[in-house]
């Protein structure tokens, strides 16, 4: 009995222990499952999480698509309006001459400020004049027919030579012979941008200095006064050092223009940055009309590095914190400049190798018939002439407007219509506004409002000074010799030709200054390639200061007298 007791207590604690094993694996299985669901759940959830911030992102993407590409289309949309305005509207008053009522055509306003003052250069978004005549399919004709000319003329020449002698000459000659050591002149373009660079942070030491010391004191007087001559001295030497680097590496005609025309608008660049910020650092402590900074790490109301880097590049030469900008980069419009640079350069040169090389590549080799010194005067008017209209494309027109769109710099008023003005002032306003902001705001601004106090001669004086100096010293250490053809034309020429034509007619005075520039275009071309040829063909050639001063085509093989020249009637020829 015992032992069958026992056995069924056994049997009834095995069954006990089998049905809690059981449970307890039942409920891990439960268990599991749960953890397992649970587990997806989160998995689920995070996904639909991420697909959420996907659909989000997608959604911003599109919104910010959406939005830039309604932008351009409202762009265009005003373009297209601006477009039609003038079509209809605007050709009129261009053809009148006539300009807006409060702002004449070079951005100046035009009344003067209530203090007396003389206006600013106002910044607008605008197309290049001859951008928006080329929309007008009358005007862009004339541009078609002009180009076909000038292809007509290569291919006549091009096939003459090859009928005459057998051989092509496209010119390229002069663009290999002027353009050579160009690499060496790009490395000397970046020594002069990095000391530009350089300009920055002294301008803003020095600003951090003069703050710290006592306003009035005799300390920030000398701390003033020192930066003043330390300003002018790096302007000098900077000059110099520029001078003696194009001679040390004797760079050919045209990288050495080029190069000197940068080192020009570098030393123009740091002046009108430090004319336009010193008068911030000097009261600071003020509220100046031009003292919002454009960044946020603008420095004590003083611009950033990046405003000043952008100056340093834009298409302009009078500082502003900002500039009206376009909302982009369009590609094909860099291209089609581009190109047309190119084709300018090298039509320039095949008019050198064709036309002008041929006339007065001689002098200096034999005396030259004072008969065949008229004849290559004359002969090159016309040769001068096209070169003066293709440098204005090319230079103030495809170049100024391929860098602006690069930069996205919305005005692009570099000229104005000059070939209609009247009188030789307005010739010089409207022929190449860039410069003339410049002189107009830093030279002609400066002498009336400071120096010679509204004696508005003297300060017209001083900018054509200015503007004749810089180009002379360009000219005499591209070509090695100071023949002051340029000095004067500017000094003596322009101003007897700005009170000439002051009251003229429109009409005569337009034929008058067409005519002017024509003569004055051969004259300049003559003169100096007759002096630049003369002097590689003569020998003995001195290095002294007189000798580099004195002309020599007028002395070594010059000009002979031909005292049988006659004049017979017309009536009289047979």
């Amino acid at each position: 009995m015992s032992d069958a007791g026992s056995g069924s207590e056994s049997s009834s604690s095995s069954g006990a222990n089998n049905d809690g094993s059981l449970g307890s694996t039942v409920q891990n299985a439960i268990n599991n499952r749960a953890q397992r669901e649970y587990r997806e759940e989160i998995v689920k959830d995070m996904a639909i999480e991420k697909m959420k911030q996907k659909m989000h992102d997608i959604v911003n993407r599109m919104s910010r698509d959406v939005e830039q590409k309604m932008d351009l289309a409202v762009d265009d949309l005003f373009t297209e309006v601006k477009q039609f305005n003038l079509k209809n509207y605007e050709l009129k008053q261009l053809f009148n001459e006539k300009v807006p009522d409060r702002t004449h055509a070079d951005g100046h306003r035009t009344s003067a400020k209530k203090d007396g003052k003389l206006p600013d250069k106002v910044f607008l978004p605008r197309n290049s004049l001859l951008t928006d005549l080329f929309e007008v399919k009358h005007i862009k004709t004339i541009y078609h027919i002009f180009v076909v000319m000038l292809i007509i003329l290569f291919l006549n020449t091009v096939v003459h030579d090859f009928v005459d002698t057998g051989s092509i000459n496209l010119g390229f000659r002069p663009i290999i012979a002027g353009f050579g050591k160009f690499h060496i002149a790009l490395m000397l373009w970046c020594c002069m941008q990095t000391s530009t660079f350089l300009l920055y942070p002294c301008f803003r030491m020095w600003a951090a200095n003069r703050k710290n010391c006592a306003p009035d004191s005799s300390l920030q007087k000398l701390c003033d006064w020192s930066a003043l001559v330390l300003f002018i001295s790096y302007q000098c030497g900077f000059v110099v050092a520029a001078i003696k680097a194009h001679l040390w590496f004797d760079l050919p005609p045209a990288s050495g223009v080029a190069y000197l025309m940068e080192m020009t608008r570098f030393l123009m660049k740091a002046h009108a940055f430090i004319r336009s910020n010193v008068p911030r650092a000097l009261s600071s402590e003020k509220k100046q009309p031009d003292s919002k900074p454009s960044s946020p790490d603008a420095y004590r109301g003083l611009p950033s590095f990046s405003t000043y880097v952008y100056f340093l590049f834009a298409p302009t030469l009078v500082y502003r914190d900002e500039y009206p900008r376009t909302k982009q980069i369009r590609w094909r419009v860099v291209a089609r400049h581009a190109l047309e640079v190119i084709g300018v350069v090298f039509y320039i040169s095949f008019i050198l190798e064709r036309f002008l090389a041929p006339l007065f590549a001689k002098f200096g080799h034999a005396k030259i018939s004072s008969g065949s010194f008229v004849l290559s005067l004359f002969g090159s008017i016309m040769p001068g002439s096209l070169s003066f209209l293709c440098a204005f494309y090319s230079l103030l027109h495809a170049w100024m407007n391929g860098a602006a769109e690069l930069l996205r710099f919305a005005d692009r008023m570099f000229y104005r219509d000059w070939w209609n003005e009247s009188t030789f002032a307005g010739y010089i306003r409207s022929w190449n506004v860039v410069v003339h902001d410049w002189l107009y705001t830093y030279v002609y601004k400066d002498c009336v409002e400071h120096v010679f106090r509204n004696c508005r001669p003297l300060a017209t004086v001083a900018v054509f000074t200015v503007s004749a100096v810089f180009h002379e010293l360009i000219l005499a250490f591209t070509f090695r010799f100071f023949y002051p053809v340029m000095f004067v034309q500017f000094e003596f020429l322009g101003l007897m030709l700005m009170f000439v034509t002051k009251r003229m007619g429109k009409d005569v005075g337009n034929v008058l200054l067409w005519l002017v520039l024509s003569i004055g275009n051969g004259l300049h071309l003559s003169l100096y390639n007759m002096e630049y040829y003369a002097r590689r063909n003569c020998p003995d050639i001195g290095d002294s200061i007189v000798d580099y001063m004195v002309p020599v085509s007028w002395t070594c093989n010059g000009i002979s007298h031909n005292p049988n020249w006659t004049i017979t009637a017309p009536w009289s020829l047979p």
